[in-house]
């Protein structure tokens, strides 16, 4: 039997979690595609395949626009 039920909100800074986590969590539908590039900064292609320089740039975006 398999059991789903609501994530938390987790801790610590979503852009200091690996790329690599972010991405299996996608393939694991724990999150959309859409969540892992708005929350986590992480760039996937349509293949689930990480874009290292395109997640870069915008985790440098994401940072400057966040409070410290």
């Amino acid at each position: 039997a398999v059991v789903r039920s609501a994530g938390g909100g987790g801790w610590g800074d979503p852009l200091e979690r690996e790329p690599e986590k972010v991405r299996e969590d996608v393939i694991e539908e724990f999150v959309s595609a859409k969540a892992a590039r708005e929350r986590y900064g992480v760039v996937l292609d349509s293949k689930f395949n990480i874009d290292k320089a395109a997640t870069g740039e915008l985790r440098k975006k994401m940072r400057t626009r966040s409070p410290a």
